[in-house]
């Protein structure tokens, strides 16, 4: 390569893949006399929680709604979570840095042919190499917005894509092996761009089942999506909600239903399945396994695909093995199958089955390799509850390990988006779950009984939406006749306090209330800044809150989902617990909260942690999880109260 006065900073991998042999991206700098290495940046290291020791004091400021007075420190409280001093790290991958030239605010990067030694300027960029094929290079660009540029290295000759559905689409496994074909998603059908001919024709007309992905379908309508191609890049594979289709990119033979429709009728979400260690974009080979997941029974396995035939059932249980692409699942409960060559060896647990790994070469035959025992016992047991609008939704009722159906119990209402699909996760036992929410072994152990139910949003009215299904759980459970109905309590986190907040001051059926790190007033947290500076409102309108439009655009909406307008209806013991930190719901917020709940004489108390980000772990959890259980032991069990609760 020929020598460059530009001082470039590159660093080669060993085992680069031969399609990548003649070409690297290389970002230039500034030229220098010397090597000067100060420049070089640390990795980004943007602490989600901080980690404090279990010997530790816990960093907390307990305030209650009758104090005369609040304490002084409350405000050091952030909008949003701050940058930790930078740290030094060495990257695990090959990465290559470069000076900020002066004149702009992004390196330049230029790509340079090895076997010729050609550079070629890509300009003032950030760039992403997607692939690399005979004479042509594939990259992503961000600015001045996200686009594809393809690159000819013998002549430079640049063509570029701005449609943004076209850019989704080749970073979507829509592009195809031989980088010729484009597939992409828009207006409800999928289309294939031609890159040679730069033309686009439809290709799923003929497909007239659901496309969607029926997991969180009342936030968003996204594709299921594309399964893979075939090594010659004639077929596609794409999903509808629960089958796999072929489709011919050329759309000249018309698409098949290759699990001839099998999913749909028994209800089955059927997904090519992918191994651990499965390099991405690999090209489909039949026979295929396909993850098989009943959404109405919550039974996890594998069936076998081959052309032409239906699928064939090889395991399928109450377990949970690897439920794909569920966002409802608890976190970490996954695990993709690890396959060398015919040996595959995947994992297996329920709600009473400790996690253990199991080897197979035919997902039928299973030997045990690992014997973990469970370290609780309860009972989990899915069921259906209507809501107050007469919908039919799912629930797990977890019971203790000893429970009698002559007995009693308090109940915990425990929610999140929809839970029912985690029916046969193994639940750890620890002191918080997800570092703010009730551990569900640890209460059914301490005597409570804990409802998850499902829930699904109105847009534009979410809070509407949590009211009629939890409402209608609470009447369910006051059925049961071993429910007590007059000791039903709730608690969530985020999301879920966001509603708990929204619960309470709208309805007096519930005995006590814990939210943890949640926010009351919709207004002014549309308006504010989130995880580094970054405003919120794309969250409002786009996002989890599910509100479609802007306060401008439906503002009497905006103050009913908020729980700060409706706080001197509340009559419920209410904790709420809050880290100063939170880099998603801001401190400020919940802050407003209490106060307005203070002023009004209303029955709350605050507790801040000035560690953690959004939740706590160390001694900071500890300290929640206990203030927690002491809090509903005496409002649901009739214990005696802390000195914090009953001062």
């Amino acid at each position: 390569m020929p020598a460059s006065t530009d001082n470039i900073q590159h660093k080669s991998s060993a085992n680069m893949k031969s399609a990548l042999i003649s070409l690297v991206i290389l970002l230039l700098s500034i030229p220098c006399a010397a090597a000067d290495t100060t420049w070089l940046p640390s990795l980004r290291h943007d602490t989600l929680f901080a980690r404090a020791t279990p010997q530790d004091s816990p960093h907390i400021i307990a305030t209650a709604w009758a104090n005369k007075r609040i304490i002084s420190t409350l405000k050091h409280y952030a909008y949003y979570m701050e940058n930790p001093p930078a740290q030094k790290q060495t990257p695990s991958n090959p990465v290559i840095w470069s000076r900020q030239p002066a004149a702009s605010p992004r390196p330049a990067t230029a790509l340079i042919d090895l076997k010729t030694g050609r550079t070629i300027p890509m300009g003032d960029t950030r760039s992403l190499l997607i692939r690399a094929y005979e004479d042509t290079v594939l990259m992503l660009r961000y600015a001045p917005q996200p686009m594809l540029e393809f690159t000819t290295l013998s002549t430079g000759q640049k063509y570029q894509l701005t449609n943004e559905a076209i850019v989704n689409g080749a970073m979507s496994n829509g592009l195809s092996p031989n980088g010729q074909l484009i597939v992409y998603y828009d207006h409800n059908a999928y289309h294939c761009y031609n890159i040679s001919q730069q033309q686009t024709n439809p290709i799923t007309k003929d497909i007239t089942t659901d496309l969607h992905f029926l997991y969180r379908n009342d936030l968003f309508t996204s594709p299921r999506g594309i399964a893979g191609w075939n090594t010659q890049s004639s077929r596609l594979y794409i999903y509808d909600a629960f089958d796999l289709w072929e489709v011919d990119p050329a759309n000249k033979v018309p698409p098949i239903n290759l699990t001839k429709g099998y999913g749909a009728k028994h209800r089955i979400i059927l997904t090519v399945q992918k191994y651990h260690n499965q390099p991405k974009g690999k090209p489909l080979e039949f026979p295929l396994i396909l993850n098989a997941f009943n959404i109405d029974n919550k039974q996890n396995g594998w069936f076998k695909l081959g052309k032409g035939k239906e699928p064939e059932l090889l395991t399928m249980g109450n377990y949970q093995y690897d439920i794909m692409n569920n966002p409802y699942v608890p976190d970490q409960s996954n695990y993709p199958p690890v396959k060398r060559n015919d040996s595959i060896i995947v994992r297996r647990q329920s709600a009473t089955e400790a996690p253990n790994l199991f080897y197979t070469k035919d997902f039928k035959h299973f030997t045990q390799l690992t014997f973990n025992q469970p370290e609780h016992k309860y009972t989990a047991q899915l069921t259906t509850y209507t809501t107050l609008d007469g919908q039919q939704r799912q629930a797990i009722l977890y019971k203790p390990a000893n429970f009698d159906s002559t007995k009693k119990y308090p109940v915990i209402l425990h929610f999140y988006e929809r839970r029912s699909d985690g029916l046969n996760s193994y639940l750890k036992t620890e002191p918080l779950t997800s570092g703010c929410n009730i551990n569900i072994p640890s209460y059914t152990a301490n005597g409570y009984l804990v409802f998850t139910p499902d829930i699904f949003y109105t847009p534009g009215d979410p809070m509407q939406g949590a009211y009629n299904a939890v409402l209608g759980a609470a009447e369910y459970l006051e059925k049961l006749p071993y429910a007590d109905a007059k000791r039903i309590g709730l608690q969530g986190c985020s999301w879920g306090a966001i509603q708990i907040n929204y619960l309470v001051t709208h309805s007096d059926k519930f005995a006590a209330a814990v939210s943890a790190s949640g926010i009351g007033d919709w207004m002014t947290a549309y308006n504010s800044l989130v995880n580094n500076g970054r405003p919120n409102a794309e969250n409002f309108e786009n996002g989890q809150f599910r509100m479609k439009a802007t306060p401008w655009d439906i503002p009497d909406q905006y103050l009913k989902n908020s729980a700060i307008y409706a706080a001197n209806k509340m009559n419920t013991p209410l904790l709420l617990m809050h880290t100063t930190n939170d880099g998603a719901c801001p401190f400020s917020n919940i802050l407003s909260f209490f106060l307005a709940l203070r002023r009004l004489q209303k029955p709350a108390w605050l507790l801040q942690y000035n560690d953690g980000n959004h939740g706590l772990t160390g001694a900071s959890a500890m300290d929640f999880s206990e203030r927690m259980q002491a809090f509903f032991n005496y409002y649901l069990k009739n214990e005696t109260p802390p000195d914090w609760l009953a001062d």
